[in-house]
């Protein structure tokens, strides 16, 4: 299985192989909805899609931080993604279709080793080949920390966030 981020890494306008030599041609990934946009993520890097739950709020907390979700005894924190990055002035709805997307931290901190992103509808499944995945020109100007890449996959925009700077600042809050 190849890591995500080979994909916005090794990406070419040209369409040209998004993966470097030796690594697979495919990925298994999941296109997770959000309000405006959707995310792409390798199915490895997601441990469970569950049904949303309203989290424990926690007093202090910025707006993209919904609060706490107990998961297998886990107190997971839940984000709204399109928040933390500034896509959204602050405004998100919750609907019934809505779920949380645990994502496995990619850097076995024992202290947060899942994080929650509120989705705005079913996760579905998706099969990435190198030639499927290009560099998104239209969104360029959007880039920013919390986003490894702005690209198409199969001509549908998507992005790839930047797990390791959500985990970040979500260590950083100690809430």
């Amino acid at each position: 299985m190849a890591d995500i981020t080979y994909l916005s890494a090794g990406m070419k306008k040209s369409g040209a192989p998004a993966l470097p030599a030796g690594q697979a041609s495919t990925v298994h990934c999941l296109m997770i909805p959000l309000t405006s946009d959707t995310l792409l993520l390798p199915n490895v890097a997601v441990a469970e899609v569950t049904g949303y739950q309203q989290p424990e709020t926690i007093l202090g907390a910025p707006d993209w931080y919904l609060g706490k979700h107990t998961w297998r005894d886990y107190q997971i924190p839940i984000i709204v993604f399109e928040i933390l990055n500034g896509n959204v002035d602050g405004t998100f709805g919750v609907n019934k279709n809505s779920r949380i997307a645990i994502l496995n931290t990619l850097n076995g901190n024992v202290q947060l080793p899942y994080v929650g992103l509120l989705a705005q509808g079913i996760p579905r499944l998706q099969v990435i080949q190198n030639k499927e995945l290009e560099e998104n020109i239209a969104a360029q100007d959007k880039q920013n920390a919390y986003v490894l890449g702005f690209v198409l996959a199969n001509g549908e925009p998507v992005i790839i966030p930047n797990i390791d700077m959500v985990e970040r600042v979500i260590l950083d809050l100690s809430l």
